[in-house]
């Protein structure tokens, strides 16, 4: 048994220098980058939040540089900003090859049968957490139903239009940022207010909206 755990931690180091070359501290490395400019947007798990899901399938038609190109430049017209002034040319590199190479966290939890037995699962996406979607309509109804009606526009867009006609990245961006956002969409006048909520609340919110459209399929 010793022997073979030498033998596993052996080949998972050597699997890690194949992917780092001679420092696997540069995967940590480049974690620590993205977790300090990037888990903001685009979620903690790299499944998306405001900005887009960074998993190496979501990547998988761009290269390395592409990728630098795109975190350098930031994205026209979307709340994607460019990180030339923040992140050196080496933090870029690091960066552009830990998404591209490595696999999202996923986070899993044990659930326990009546019978008494258990299994290991992994946890929904947040926005079909049914948990998450029930903590959104309670804050729904405390900060939103004044404006947004089920069914039909009154101060503000039905939130069945929305989840309808809106990605989930841009429910949630609106509510995070409703001045940017409602430029990037070309509203001609905005009246929606910036509420002081978490990313968590913000997270329950859209996926409440969100499950509107899961409903209509």
């Amino acid at each position: 048994m010793r022997l073979l755990s030498i033998v596993i931690l052996v080949v998972l180091f050597l699997f890690a220098n194949s992917l780092w070359g001679e420092n696997p501290r540069d995967e940590w490395a480049a974690r620590q980058i993205y977790l300090e400019n990037c888990a903001g947007c685009h979620g903690l798990d790299r499944l998306g939040f405001i900005g887009v899901p960074l998993s190496p399938s979501d990547l998988s038609s761009l290269s390395e540089a592409g990728i630098r190109s795109l975190i350098r430049q930031g994205i026209l017209d979307t709340l994607m900003p460019g990180w030339s002034c923040r992140l050196k040319e080496d933090d870029l590199r690091l960066l552009s090859r830990y998404l591209k190479g490595v696999r999202p966290e996923r986070k899993k939890e044990i659930q326990v049968q009546p019978d008494g037995s258990f299994e290991v699962v992994e946890r929904p996406n947040w926005w079909e957490d049914p948990h998450r979607i029930e903590r959104g309509k309670f804050l729904f109804s405390e900060y939103c139903m004044g404006c947004h009606h089920p069914e039909i526009e009154a101060f503000a867009p039905a939130y069945r239009n929305v989840a309808r006609e809106r990605d989930m990245r841009v429910i949630v961006g609106q509510i995070k940022f409703p001045y940017t956002n409602s430029k990037i969409l070309g509203y001609a006048d905005q009246t929606m207010p910036k509420f002081d909520l978490s990313d968590e609340e913000i997270k329950s919110l859209g996926a409440y909206v969100h499950h509107f459209k899961r409903e209509e399929r």
